[in-house]
């Protein structure tokens, strides 16, 4: 296995040039091309995310992180035969992937990019700054205007050398200077030298202040962001500190526009594309997303403590609720088809829940990012991640609003299920009575969550065998929801499918059928008959008809037109 990786300053194109070269050696790699970025997100998370949108089901009981990244590369070797390329992006030290990467194997090749220099196994490639005549020709393809280069020509040169030749640095400045034509290039430059001098002042006048981690060959393209940073109007700079706040990461533009919902669309937009990627502040992608660069949106995270800092807190939290919102239209089941979509957002999710759950007040708004992870996790039986962040909800909740609130018998209910869908049966059964010990407590005995904390534990208890501990909670949480939703409520409609799945076990088939077309005739019309819940319990009660079929018992099936209907057609398909 050949390992391989560029090298170099922040600003110097590695990254640009990994995706180029993705890009024109798509022949040389039939057995396809996977790009992660690792700094703010583990690999073999982001391994086996790629890998359920294939549809691969990782093994039950593959929680070992190596073991689980060499299952999804043997999977992509048996599915896309052929030389495969792996880019890693962004590396910050070779141990952080080091166990995780592809055992060997001729067939793969993996390309990373670092600020950092690695030593063998990789071949390192170390990029150097631009030559000064690239460096020119790039500033007059970005300026549209050879001839004003030209006539400048010794002061455009030191200018690029002033920047240190990165790509970065002179995309800046060129930027900065199509959009003032009547600036010269050694005007730009005073300006830069200044600004250089005041941040050397601010490092040395206070250990707090940001950027003090930016390493010296980097000062130049923070002088060059500071001179674009002036040059924008309050909306532009707000827009950036929003932006700052998400993950380092693609961020659609579905959650930019979330953060700021009192912007207008088409002014977000102008000032997105006709600002900020029109002077090289930001990158957008095809699909409609936009990212910062890594060494500017560090720049503008200094700014949310300096310059922006009367305004840090309100972003964040416009952040952080952008991000609940997302997450509350997260189906309980995430579809392959959602995957994708979803997906986008997960990296922004998890930054929220793991550092921003904090600002946001409410205590069940603040649970809604966990329990977008916990879904999205779960809906492709990523067991190790779906139980981080759902116990990382129960430690949130416990911690922020006290171990016997009402939001903590939510986390435990959801830790519970995962647990019960495990097979950890041990192991949620007190977590399930503790949150219903407390919704009973906090909520009282006859409340909708008391309801469904009944349902769940007499789900664990029908699959452990406990048939006499499980009915009399069925029954129960049945009446509950009856009596306090309605009848024809989804809720009510879940209670009474896990009441028919129950008499289905206990092959009490006719009571069973009678309570199923009960269930499905709330979700056919509540939920429409392509919803996975639909289509699970109008499979379930089809089964139970064959069943009731198969041991006579329709003459004690109620007359619901839906049952006689489907009996119906069971009986004539039977007797062809």
């Amino acid at each position: 296995m050949a390992i391989a990786a560029l090298a170099g300053m922040g600003g110097i194109g590695k990254t640009a040039l990994a995706q180029q070269y993705v890009r024109e050696a798509k022949a040389e790699y039939p057995g396809g091309r996977w790009y992660f970025k690792v700094r703010d997100q583990g690999l073999v998370t982001q391994l086996v995310n790629a890998a359920t949108i294939f549809g691969w089901q990782l093994p039950d009981g593959l929680t070992d992180d190596r073991a689980r990244a060499q299952w999804c590369y043997e999977r992509w070797c048996r599915q896309y035969p052929g030389p495969r390329l792996l880019l890693l992006d962004d590396v910050p030290q070779y141990r952080d992937i080091r166990d995780f990467l592809p055992a060997e194997d001729a067939s793969f090749r993996v390309l990373m990019t670092s600020r950092r220099r690695f030593g063998r196994p990789v071949e390192r490639v170390d990029l150097g700054l631009l030559p000064l005549d690239e460096a020119i020709a790039l500033m007059v393809q970005l300026m549209g205007d050879e001839n004003r280069v030209r006539a400048q020509q010794t002061e455009a040169e030191e200018l690029c050398e002033w920047v240190g030749r990165l790509p970065l640095g002179v995309e800046l400045v060129a930027r900065y200077l199509a959009l003032h034509p009547t600036i010269t290039f050694a005007k730009l430059q005073e300006r830069l030298h200044r600004k250089r001098l005041e941040t050397k002042a601010l490092k040395q006048a206070s250990a707090e202040v940001a950027y003090d981690q930016i390493e010296e060959y980097e000062e130049p393209i923070k002088a060059a962001f500071e001179l674009s940073w002036q040059d924008l109007k309050a909306e532009a700079k707000t827009l950036m500190g929003v932006l700052s706040i998400f993950a380092a990461a693609p961020i659609p533009q579905g959650l930019i526009a979330g953060a700021l919902p009192e912007w207008d669309e088409e002014d977000l937009e102008e000032v997105l594309d006709g600002v900020l990627v029109q002077r090289n502040s930001l990158q957008s992608d095809a699909d409609g997303s936009y990212q910062l660069h890594q060494l500017i949106r560090e720049f503008t995270v200094g700014k949310l403590e300096t310059e922006l800092s009367d305004q840090t807190s309100a972003l964040q939290k416009s952040v952080a609720d952008s991000l609940v919102n997302f997450a509350k239209r997260i189906e309980q089941i995430v579809t392959v088809s959602a995957q994708q979509v979803v997906g986008e957002a997960i990296p922004h999710m998890e930054l929220v829940a793991r550092e921003l759950s904090h600002v946001i007040e409410d205590s069940t708004n603040a649970t809604w990012p966990f329990v977008g992870l916990g879904r999205f996790y779960q809906s492709q039986s990523l067991w190790p991640e779906t139980e981080h962040w759902w116990q990382s909800c129960l430690t949130m909740t416990e911690e922020r609003f006290g171990p016997d609130h009402p939001d903590t018998a939510l986390s435990l209910n959801n830790l519970g299920g995962l647990y019960n869908t495990m097979g950890r049966y041990e192991d949620a059964e007190p977590i399930f009575q503790r949150s219903l010990a407390i919704r009973e407590a906090q909520l009282g005995p006859d409340h909708p969550d008391t309801a469904l904390s009944l349902n769940n534990l007499g789900l664990l208890y029908d699959t452990m065998g406990r048939y006499e501990d499980a009915e009399p909670l069925f029954q129960r949480s049945l009446a509950i929801s009856e009596a306090q939703l309605g009848p024809d409520h989804p809720d009510t409609a879940l209670s009474l499918n896990n009441l028919a799945m129950f008499l289905y076990g206990l092959e009490r088939y006719a009571e069973s059928a009678n309570c199923g077309v009960k269930a499905l005739v709330i979700f056919l019309a509540k939920l429409g008959q392509d919803h996975p819940n639909t289509q699970t319990v109008g499979n379930n009660f089809i089964a139970i008809l064959q069943k009731v079929i198969e041991t006579n018992q329709t003459q004690q099936l109620d007359h619901h037109p839906l049952t006689q209907t489907i009996l119906k057609n069971l009986l004539s398909n039977s007797s062809e």
